[in-house]
């Protein structure tokens, strides 16, 4: 288990980017940076992060030409409508705004009201810069990262934008990472099965039979169920699994297939894991696929 906090930055001048590394740093914090906002977007789809500091004039796509404000302000309305619970205080998840146009009187009271948690102003100053990052995570309820894993979830995820599952493979003791939408849960072997399983299906239009996720044709399967409350922790009430009856299982309408990682679950030692990884991610350790 991650034991400081990781923030994602969004910058797309590397040396403001190497900056505001260096500054997370000095106060015990990793870091992830993206450049613009089609990587931003993606980043927070398949990974979740203790705090964000996004740029607001970025590039929209990492070939772009030039960075605009909008493309940040762009950002900062996808985080919120996916991390908009709030503790009375402040936004469970700090978003500061780091840019010279923040200088604007207007601008600044603009990103405020969409939802950001500060506004850091450049050029930076490191002592202004650690302890406005501090004072977010006080307010946010996240003065030590064990706090970020003791946050509440909400009762029930937004459908709406669709779910994207995420496989990076990092393993947790005896569990395998995976992410709901940017959201981490830990699932034993027998349920990533399940999980790989119900992928595949996805990935070729069709459905997955219990006979293929480990039952007996004569038999219940509690597979299915199994996994469901171990996806609960990142769905809350939240249910992305459909029975088509006769025994045949998939994921509902607006899932998607993220990024997984093959060299990590082949490494996992379970040859069914490793058949089922290599069926997905066989061409690439990578794949962002809607299907």
């Amino acid at each position: 288990m991650r034991e400081r906090h990781i923030a994602l930055v969004v910058e797309d001048d590397r040396e403001t980017a190497e900056d505001l590394v260096e500054i997370l740093r000095s106060i015990d914090c990793d870091s992830v940076v993206v450049g613009n906002a089609e990587e931003a977007e993606k980043t927070l789809q398949n990974e979740s992060f203790c705090l964000i500091l996004l740029d607001l004039q970025i590039k929209s796509t990492p070939d772009a030409i030039k960075g605009h404000v909008e493309h940040g302000k762009r950002v900062l309305r996808t985080i919120r409508k996916r991390h908009g619970d709030h503790n009375g205080n402040s936004f469970s998840l700090p978003v500061l705004i780091v840019s010279g146009f923040a200088r604007e009187v207007d601008s600044a009271v603009d990103v405020m009201k969409s939802g950001a948690s500060d506004v850091i102003h450049k050029p930076l100053e490191s002592g202004q810069v650690s302890e406005r990052i501090r004072q977010a995570l006080r307010n946010s309820g996240r003065p030590a990262h064990d706090a970020c894993n003791a946050l509440a979830r909400p009762q029930r995820m937004n459908l709406e934008d669709g779910i994207v599952l995420a496989i990076p493979g990092n393993r947790v003791g005896r569990r395998t990472r995976v992410t709901i939408s940017g959201q981490p849960v830990n699932l034993t072997d027998a349920s990533l099965r399940v999980l790989l399983h119900l992928l595949v299906a996805l990935r070729n239009g069709t459905f997955a039979n219990k006979v293929d996720l480990g039952a007996n044709a004569e038999q219940g399967f509690k597979g299915i169920s199994i996994l469901r409350n171990e996806l609960k922790p990142a769905l809350g009430d939240s249910d992305i699994i459909k029975n088509h009856y006769h025994g045949n299982y998939g994921f509902i309408d607006g899932v998607r297939m993220g990024e997984g990682n093959l060299d990590k679950l082949s490494q996992i030692g379970d040859r069914a894991i490793s058949a089922l990884a290599t069926q997905l991610w066989g061409q690439s350790l990578t794949i962002d696929q809607k299907v």
